[in-house]
């Protein structure tokens, strides 16, 4: 900012010597309110009202002080002192309400730290409506002299002209604020109109609780919660996100958040009783925010701390309760549709279910030399998913696979019967098993969508070597058992199939010594789930060929496994096909 008087000066160099010094204060004083005025940028304004009297006066350092409230002010901008200056906030109570020289010899007053520590000379307060609202600070002049009562009058009379402008400035800056704020509150509401029509046209629960996460993820930046909805009078969780919450933290978050008083808005976890509070602190829950429909909550999200570790403003509490209203209408509506879609197609797909997958499934075990072989499948209710078959390739060698096609009902049957009429071409063919699988998978690839995928093992038996050759192409591990209680999982080969085109798959031999058994399943064995919700698992899969591969045929093996999974959970065919293949050598 150049010196407004030095610039008076230049412009009518040859008038300067007869104009009188007041004239001419006067109009560098008109000039500079000119400028003040001429913008609504505080820091611009306050940059002005330093430059110029540092500049006419010859004073080396300077700062501008903006009132907070009757005893405090913060450090606005500062000249020849260090920026880090800025954003300070001091107590000063006691404001001279006129002009004060400090004489330094001889200090009669208090004065806050700030002011000895940078031996400010001169205070100037900025008043509006006889109300200080800030203060120009001026150190010492660069030859030492004090100020005079005219520069004290000029600099007096600058603070005056300035405080209109600053203040103007300052609403200028709260309005821009509020734009903004209203701004946000337009773009919510635009995002939550949208995220509402997005999940008015989904009618699947995963679906709408992943599209859900992504609006928390996108809009609050959370990503860590979890679901809970209301079944009767019990809660149960429907969707995880995150590590942070594990199965123990959940229940103690579900149990904590029943014996809460009813609330149908979001609530903070710092807002309640400190043990109430620090029990879901601990338990990483910041907010519990209410699912209600028709005056009823039917659910809560329980959600964890922002990624940039800002607190929850009313504002995103308002939107999260929005959202969350949203959401389980889209829920409701979910399920409304699915159990009249189920109603009405559960009879017809149930029926072509078991048509297609008795076609794709051996109705026979072939009898091969020193082995026993035995599949065996329980088809769900709405569900036909799951395939295996055994193939003579030649008099000393059978292929033996299984596979399990993702998602349920007529689309995964219809997959299972494409996998199955291009495994019954290839197998004929002279090929190694890894590029069986690497064709199996460029078939489906390219005749399904990036969803639709199938876990599959194959393996071939040699009748002359005993050995076992495999690819898993991302299956559950089947276990090779052996007489000693050890056994092996067959986990080589590569991704599952129709996943991505032109998958290289390795392939994995074993021997199949006398006496060992091989069990291949798929995941409605493992995952068939127990009236509370706990899963088979692998682990109880092994602890049961353990105790019983010396069950005398494969076939009441594999009986006595479907028995125990009934025994477990009720009926394990509830939600998905259980499949299974054993084969023992016997000799």
């Amino acid at each position: 900012m150049s010196d407004f008087l030095d610039s008076f000066r230049l412009r009518n160099e040859q008038n300067t010597e007869n104009m009188d010094q007041k004239h001419l204060e006067l109009f560098s004083l008109f000039e500079f309110s000119q400028t003040l005025n001429s913008s609504l940028e505080i820091q611009t304004i306050l940059n002005s009202l330093l430059l110029v009297p540092m500049g006419r006066l010859m004073v080396g350092k300077g700062m501008v002080l903006l009132a907070n409230d009757e005893k405090s002010c913060k450090i606005a901008t500062v000249k020849g002192l260090p920026e880090t200056l800025i954003n300070t906030t001091f107590h000063f109570e006691n404001k001279p309400q006129e002009a004060l020289q400090i004489n330094w010899d001889n200090v009669d007053r208090a004065f806050p730290e700030i002011i000895l520590r940078y031996k400010i000379k001169l205070i100037i307060p900025i008043k509006s409506m006889n109300k200080i609202t800030g203060m120009i600070l001026l150190g010492p002049k660069l030859l030492g002299q004090d100020f005079t009562q005219d520069e004290i009058f000029f600099l007096s009379s600058i603070g005056n002209i300035a405080a209109p402008a600053i203040e103007n400035a300052r609403v200028f800056e709260q309005l821009n604020a509020v734009n903004y704020k209203l701004d946000q509150k337009v773009q919510e509401m635009n995002t939550l109109f949208e995220i509402g029509n997005e999940l008015n046209r989904v009618f699947e629960l995963d679906e709408i609780l992943k599209r859900l996460s992504f609006s928390l993820m996108g809009q609050m930046l959370i990503n860590q919660f979890f679901v809970v909805l209301k079944n009767g009078t019990e809660l149960k969780i429907v969707y995880k996100k995150g590590t942070s919450f594990s199965e123990k933290n959940i229940e103690l978050c579900i149990k904590s958040g029943s014996n809460l008083p009813d609330f149908s808005q979001p609530l903070l976890t710092s807002a309640l009783t400190k043990n109430e509070g620090d029990l879901f602190n601990q338990l990483g829950v910041k907010v519990i925010v209410p699912m209600v429909l028709q005056d009823l909550v039917r659910g809560y999200i329980f959600l964890g701390p922002k990624l940039n570790k800002e607190e929850f403003s009313d504002s995103d509490l308002a939107f999260l309760a929005t959202l969350a209203n949203i959401a389980i209408i889209s829920i409701e509506n979910a399920h409304l549709f699915q159990e009249t879609l189920e109603k009405k197609k559960l009879e017809d797909e149930l029926n072509v279910a078991k048509s297609i997958q008795a076609r794709l499934l051996p109705s026979v075990m072939p009898n091969v030399d020193h082995f026993d072989v035995h599949g065996h499948n329980i088809p769900s209710k709405q569900v036909g998913g799951d395939y295996f078959d055994i193939l003579q390739v030649n008099e000393h060698e059978y292929i033996f696979t299984i596979a399990d096609v993702s998602g349920k009902g007529m689309p995964a049957s219809l997959l299972m019967s494409n996998l199955q009429a291009g495994l019954h071409t290839l197998y004929k063919e002279d090929y190694s098993l890894s590029e069986i699988t690497f064709r199996l998978n460029n078939l489906i690839y390219k005749n399904t969508s990036s969803e639709k995928y199938i876990t599959f093992f194959i393996s071939k038996l040699n009748l002359k070597t005993n050995t076992l050759t495999f690819v898993n192409a991302g299956h559950n591990p089947p276990y090779l058992f052996y007489n000693d209680g050890s056994y092996d999982e067959l986990i080589k080969g590569g991704i599952i199939i129709g996943m991505m085109e032109n998958v290289v798959y390795e392939t994995g031999e074993v021997s199949m010594k006398p006496g060992c058994c091989l069990t291949m399943f798929t995941d409605g064995v493992t995952e068939a789930m127990s009236p509370h919700d706990i899963p088979f698992d692998e682990f109880r899969v092994i602890d049961f060929f353990k105790r019983e591969m010396k069950t005398p045929t494969s076939e009441k093996l594999n009986l006595k496994l479907i028995d125990v999974l009934y025994d477990f959970a009720g009926d394990p065919t509830k939600d998905d096909d259980v499949t299974i293949l054993t084969v023992r050598r016997i000799d």
